[in-house]
């Protein structure tokens, strides 16, 4: 029993210096002023370019096709396109004066809406990876290796062009192609009445603080989600 009581009182003398400890605990404190630090961020802001020539002249030979500029640097479209034609179009980008140093690429879309002669070898995709090849030649021919080409593998007709070099700020109308040759001879009447469309779209990310590289890793619904 005496040991007993004996370590119970050992306990309570415990309790009260842990206590009396914590009452007598005290801290030496100060202040500055706040100080404020401002950031801002910059931003990366190009334009699209899809348009006629200034110099516009829809004539080779004998046969005139039509073009018609819908506005808004939006859309154009061509009738009575004949084998052989040189369809003028220029399409390109330019960056804002405000803009930061970026890299751009820029997206090709070819799609073939009517092929009444379609048959087992010529379908709608394969003439639209035929029309594709063409642009991507007039690309090479205009720009030599400026710009790296990256086909789609699920759709036919798709080209992703990036522009190898970091733009800088107030760069004006650096151009993708001015124009799409059609086939001569090698287009038949198994061509006729045929419609296409060619979709273009750009996109940049910033270039400080990335490469190329990110650019081109990025998927194009990753770019173009980004607002």
């Amino acid at each position: 029993m005496k040991h007993k009581r004996f370590l119970t009182g050992a306990i309570s003398l415990a309790l009260v210096a842990v206590v009396s400890v914590g009452a007598t605990l005290a801290y030496f404190t100060d202040k500055t002023e706040t100080a404020e630090n401002v950031f801002t961020t910059g931003k990366v802001k190009i334009e699209l370019i899809d348009r006629l020539p200034g110099d516009y002249e829809a004539t080779k030979d004998d046969h005139t096709w039509k073009a018609v500029d819908n506005g808004d640097n939006s859309s154009i479209t061509y009738n009575e396109v004949l084998p052989g034609d040189y369809l003028q179009k220029e399409v390109g980008f330019s960056t804002a004066a405000d803009s930061n140093d970026c890299y751009v690429a820029i997206r090709v879309e070819t799609e073939v809406t009517s092929l009444p002669h379609a048959n087992g070898k010529l379908t709608e995709p394969a003439v639209a990876a035929q029309l594709s090849d063409l642009i991507r030649e007039q690309v090479e021919e205009a720009n030599g290796s400026a710009w790296i080409a990256e086909y789609s593998v699920r759709e036919p007709g798709v080209v992703t062009y990036f522009f190898r070099t970091a733009v800088p700020a107030g760069t004006e109308n650096v151009l993708l192609f001015d124009g799409i040759q059609i086939p001569g001879e090698e287009w038949g009447n198994e061509y006729a009445d045929m419609a296409f469309n060619v979709k273009v779209q750009a996109a940049a990310i910033q270039a400080d603080n990335t490469t190329l590289d990110t650019l081109m890793d990025m998927s194009w619904d990753e770019l173009t989600s980004l607002e």
